[in-house]
């Protein structure tokens, strides 16, 4: 089942979460192939991108195949927003921008970014105002609060400011990314706002996506967690056959070689991650010591494949 966001229509209701320190554009391309409909970038230093750094350039590299693509940003200044955003869209092709109102860390929210925002409507409403004439779609990545009150006040205040989706992450910020997802407030939030929103927290399977989808009426599902260390999760959440870890994790490493992923420590941390839990115990305790991505291929081959 179709749904769009703004002008961009979706294929599918599944969506690939805006992952820090996961959703590279090697990752999104294996999440694609196994069905994901639309993926969304980890969140992007908007401060940094207009410093020209060049590590918070690698993160937006993308391809044409990387598409429909949410690009997703996070900072607390209108002008620096207003400033990456506009920078982002001459560079990159991509379809969405999406604003970052839901990282509980606390080296984002120290700096008043992320779901620090919240508590701040009338800026997150300028934010999102900066951007309604550059021309791409809008959306905003939420997390619920105690009161429900509140969040549905902030949810219709994110709709007026221009935004063409709404993505709800049921826990709040203490939560972080542990405890029940709050289907009442994504319910009620989608039953009080005109534009699509995403369900977001604790998709893992069929049964919880389903009960996502039935809880909450919500548009469609953003998937996090569940698809760390298994891309494959979104073939099974269709119904299909998903590829075995192990061998999509040779093919991520292909991928990161072919696309240059920022840092190779970010490769061996998601090369852990594809190793099932409680399984290649020696391998993983290898691959910690791999100082390269051919130390870590010959690594591999040697644990997996003979």
């Amino acid at each position: 089942m179709q749904f769009k966001i703004g002008s961009v229509a979706v294929k599918n209701l599944l969506v690939l979460a805006p992952m820090y320190r996961i959703s590279d554009l090697a990752f999104r391309i294996l999440c694609r192939e196994s069905g994901a409909g639309l993926c969304f970038s980890e969140m992007v230093n908007s401060e940094a991108l207009i410093r020209n750094n060049k590590s918070n350039w690698l993160l937006t590299k993308t391809i044409p195949e990387d598409t429909p693509l949410g690009m997703q940003l996070f900072g607390a200044r209108v002008e620096s927003m207003r400033k990456a955003a506009s920078l982002l869209i001459e560079k990159n092709r991509f379809e969405i921008l999406d604003l970052n109102l839901g990282c509980p860390s606390h080296g984002i929210l120290n700096q008043g970014a992320g779901a620090a925002l919240l508590k701040r409507p009338q800026r997150i409403s300028e934010i999102l105002e900066s951007w309604r004439d550059l021309g791409k779609p809008v959306t905003a990545k939420i997390r619920v609060s105690p009161n429900m009150l509140h969040t549905i006040k902030l949810a219709k205040t994110i709709e007026k400011s221009g935004a063409s989706a709404l993505i709800v992450h049921g826990r709040t910020i203490e939560q972080a990314h542990k405890g029940k997802t709050d289907f009442v407030a994504i319910k009620r939030i989608k039953k009080s706002l005109g534009i699509p929103v995403i369900g977001n927290g604790g998709v893992k399977d069929r049964e919880s996506l389903e009960l996502m989808l039935d809880k909450t009426k919500c548009d469609a599902v953003m998937v996090g967690t569940a698809a760390i260390g298994n891309p494959g999760i979104f073939s099974e959440l269709l119904g299909k056959k998903p590829v075995a870890r192990e061998k999509a994790l040779f093919q991520y490493l292909a991928l990161c070689k072919e696309f240059g992923v920022p840092r190779f420590g970010r490769i061996k941390t998601q090369s852990l991650a594809f190793l099932k839990h409680g399984k290649h115990t020696e391998l993983k305790q290898k691959i910690s010591s791999a100082k390269n991505l051919a130390e870590l291929e010959a690594m591999l081959n040697k644990g997996l494949l003979n």
